[in-house]
C-alpha cells in the first residue's frame, strides 16, 4: 500500500517519532495529539478497517496497549479509540488504536515492552 502513510511509517520510509517497534507493530506519537500522551498503535500488516482485521491481530493490539499503560505508568487513566470508517472519523485507512492519557507518561523515548 504505497499510498498509505502508516505503511510507509512501518516500513521506515516516512518519518515518525517511534517509541516501540517489533515484528508485528509500531507505536509512535500522533502528529496532532489530542491528549497529554497520544500514541498510535499500528500493525505492520495493512488492514483498512477493524472489521477487516483478524481477531488475533486485534487481540495483539490490545495486548500492546495494556503493556504500554503499565510501562508508561498511566494505568489509572487512559483511553483507547479505534475509528472504524469515515463516518466514525477514520482518516487513515490502516487500522490503528489511539492510546491517549491525560497523565504525563513516564519515559516516552524508545522503550521496551515486556512479554510481547
Amino acid at each position: 500500500m504505497n499510498d498509505c502513510i502508516f505503511c510507509r511509517i512501518t516500513a521506515g520510509a516516512a518519518p515518525a517519532k517511534i517509541i516501540y517497534e517489533n515484528e508485528r507493530v509500531v507505536v509512535f506519537h500522533d502528529h496532532r495529539p489530542q491528549a497529554t500522551t497520544h500514541l498510535l498503535v499500528v500493525p505492520k500488516r495493512h488492514y483498512a478497517t477493524l472489521l477487516e482485521t483478524p481477531a488475533e491481530e486485534v487481540e495483539y493490539l490490545f495486548k500492546v496497549c495494556r503493556a504500554l499503560a503499565e510501562r508508561l505508568q498511566v494505568e489509572e487513566g487512559f483511553r483507547l479509540v479505534i475509528n472504524n470508517g469515515s463516518r466514525a472519523g477514520q482518516i487513515v485507512f490502516h487500522v490503528h488504536v489511539h492510546f491517549m492519557s491525560w497523565i504525563k507518561a513516564v519515559g516516552l523515548g524508545k522503550i521496551e515492552l515486556a512479554g510481547l
